[in-house]
C-alpha cells in the first residue's frame, strides 16, 4: 500500500472538483493496493467499509444470478460510495479485469477526517451525492428500457 496524493485523487471523476483542502482529508482516509486480473476487490455480501476510487485499470461489476455484468468501470471511476451512506452489504462483487490500482476510501476514517472539518464534509458529501443521483437517473432509464422490452417480448 502506497501514500494517495492528491494529484492522483484529482483524476478521479468523482473528485476533480473538489478543492485541494477536501482533498487533502480524503487522501488521509486512502490506502492504495493493486489487484491482479481475476482477482476480487470486493465481494457481494461481504460488510462495505468504503468507497473504492480506479486509479488505473478496470473492474466489472457482478451481482450473483445475473446472466451478465452489471457494468464495466475503468480508469478515473469509483464504486462502492452507497457505503458511505449505509452499513449494508456490499451488493455486488467487483472484479479487476486486468492489472488495476486501487485506491481505498476507509469509511470510518472518513467520517470522522470530515466530521472534525465540516466545510470538507460538505463539499465532499455534495459531490457524493451528485454522484448516487446521476447513478439512480441511469438506474432508472436501463429499467425503463428492460421493462419496455420485456413488454413487447410478452406481447409476440
Amino acid at each position: 500500500m502506497t501514500t494517495t496524493t492528491i494529484a492522483t485523487l484529482q483524476a478521479i471523476y468523482l473528485l476533480k472538483d473538489l478543492d485541494t483542502d477536501t482533498l487533502g482529508v480524503v487522501a488521509q482516509a486512502a490506502s492504495t493496493d493493486t489487484f491482479d486480473a481475476g482477482e476480487d476487490v470486493c465481494r457481494e455480501g461481504q460488510s462495505a467499509g468504503g468507497l473504492y476510487l480506479i486509479s488505473s485499470g478496470s473492474v466489472r461489476v457482478t451481482k450473483s444470478g445475473a446472466d451478465a455484468d452489471v457494468v464495466m468501470l475503468g480508469s478515473g471511476s469509483h464504486f462502492g460510495e452507497v457505503s458511505l451512506v449505509d452499513d449494508a452489504p456490499r451488493s455486488a462483487t467487483v472484479t479487476a479485469n486486468e492489472r488495476s490500482i486501487i485506491i481505498k476510501i476507509d469509511a470510518g476514517t472518513l467520517h470522522q477526517k470530515l466530521a472534525a472539518n465540516t466545510a470538507a464534509g460538505a463539499v465532499f458529501y455534495r459531490a457524493a451525492a451528485k454522484s448516487l443521483a446521476k447513478r439512480l437517473r441511469t438506474t432508472t432509464d436501463d429499467l425503463a428500457f428492460a421493462r419496455q422490452l420485456a413488454l413487447e417480448h410478452h406481447r409476440r
